[in-house]
């Protein structure tokens, strides 16, 4: 297909591009190998360089792979120095271990400690068994398949759900690999996506084990992990529907979509549904944290202020933390009707010597039922989100930062991009 070719050429980087990638790379290698002097340790290069799938102006992994001889916090400390020397503006991140992310001639390098195991299977620490995915898909993924991955990254990248972290919630690049494997062409992943049921399970092997999962790929080199764990059902039915679209039009919109316009204020002012942003200080933590305790303070919401006909609520982070919270109400009534156990229960006594005399209205039987009319603890959505909150947690990070929640019913106040993609329900290929 012409549009594929098109797409690759824009994608794949140039041989000088990838010999001079490479050669920066093995230069980073010899530079951590002249720092490991003594030290039973190797550096190798890892993911997607190593494997020959990477796309243009990729980040390269470095893992250093000590003995297992050696304690946790020293090859955790030993790789932060050594990364530390090496890189240019060097940042510390935390995953399962610290790592280093910086420069070094242009490339953005990261440097992570791991162990060296005999087994994938018994790793020490989840990233022992990177190396083994590493020589695995090196080993089997064929000359010409190599651009059938990068295509189907760009397509993921393209639709949204590209990248395993918790801000996503996507594909990683080692599971693109593995469907490659799985189905041999780019199109096949796209033609087989449309067999794909409310849960798909998909190996390489008869080795079957059952995760709690919409999509499971048992992973070749450790039999007992899901390759796909970290794809939601969002991220899963974007990519069958987006799959199912691409069939019917092929379009490098699907590959590189355009970015969200921005709103028109007018429609934006006369939409029935309201919008409220919040916002308030980012905590000092990784976003592989932060995401999932902005997706429970999201939830927390959701569950319990249904008065107020919530309908979505989006999240995003920058320099603050960020929810836009959608709902056809902002501001209810100063009266709530209070639901009382049946006439017959024998709780009903309490009901109304509780209520007798306090209520608005009330207590009265409605279809067998006690009620009465009673005020309201908070009438707008932000005293009602503020009250939640003191009484409940959001996440560790985001509970220290409660006091720093501030509110805006003008949605102007929130990012112009991300207001966009949350009010523009067109998909990303449609614009």
């Amino acid at each position: 297909m012409d549009i594929l070719n098109s797409v690759l050429q824009k994608i794949k980087p140039t041989e000088d591009e990838q010999r001079i990638l490479l050669s920066i790379s093995n230069n980073v290698i010899d530079l951590i190998k002249n720092r490991l002097h003594g030290i039973d340790a190797e550096p190798l290069i890892v993911g997607s360089v190593a494997k020959g799938t990477n796309l243009k102006n990729t980040d390269v992994d470095i893992f250093i792979r000590f003995s297992t001889s050696y304690e946790r916090s020293f090859i955790e400390r030993k790789a932060l120095e050594i990364g530390k020397e090496i890189l240019e503006d060097p940042v510390v991140n935390y995953a399962e271990h610290p790592y280093v992310k910086g420069r070094f001639n242009g490339i953005i390098f990261e440097v992570v400690p791991c162990y060296r195991v005999d087994e994938s299977t018994r790793k020490i620490t989840s990233v022992d068994r990177t190396p083994f995915h590493t020589e695995f898909i090196v080993r089997n993924l064929k000359e010409w398949q190599r651009d059938e991955v990068r295509l189907l990254k760009q397509f993921l990248k393209g639709i949204g759900v590209y990248g395993a972290e918790a801000k996503v919630e996507g594909f990683s690049g080692y599971l693109t690999e593995l469907l490659i494997l799985r189905y041999g062409s780019f199109m096949d992943v796209i033609k087989n996506s449309q067999r794909w049921k409310r849960k798909t399970v998909l190996s390489l092997t008869t080795v079957d084990f059952d995760f709690d999962s919409p999509l499971v790929f048992i992973d070749p080199v450790d039999p007992k992990r899901n390759v796909a764990s970290a794809v939601s059902m969002n991220s899963y039915s974007m990519f069958i529907y987006a799959s199912r679209e691409f069939l019917r039009r092929q379009d490098e919109r699907f590959f590189f979509p355009n970015d969200y316009p921005e709103l028109d204020p007018v429609v934006l002012k006369n939409r029935e549904v309201k919008l409220l942003h919040l916002w308030m200080q980012k905590p000092p933590t990784v976003d592989d944290i932060l995401y999932p305790q902005l997706k429970k303070f999201s939830r927390f919401i959701l569950e319990n202020l249904q008065d107020f006909s919530i309908t979505r609520i989006h999240y995003y982070v920058d320099d603050s933390v960020h929810l836009l919270i959608e709902s056809y109400h902002q501001d209810l009534p100063p009266y709530t009707m209070h639901e009382g156990p049946p006439v017959w229960d024998r709780n009903a006594e309490n009901f109304l010597k509780k209520w007798k005399g306090r209520a608005y209205n009330g207590p009265y039987i409605m279809d067998g039922k006690f009620y009465a009319d009673v005020e309201r603890k908070a009438r707008s959505i932000e005293d009602a989100i503020k009250r939640l909150i003191s009484s409940g947690s959001i996440g560790k990070d985001l509970d220290r930062l409660k006091d720093t929640i501030k509110f805006s019913r003008d949605p102007y106040t929130a990012n112009r991009k991300e207001l966009s993609k949350f009010l523009d329900y067109r998909f990303p290929w449609e614009l």
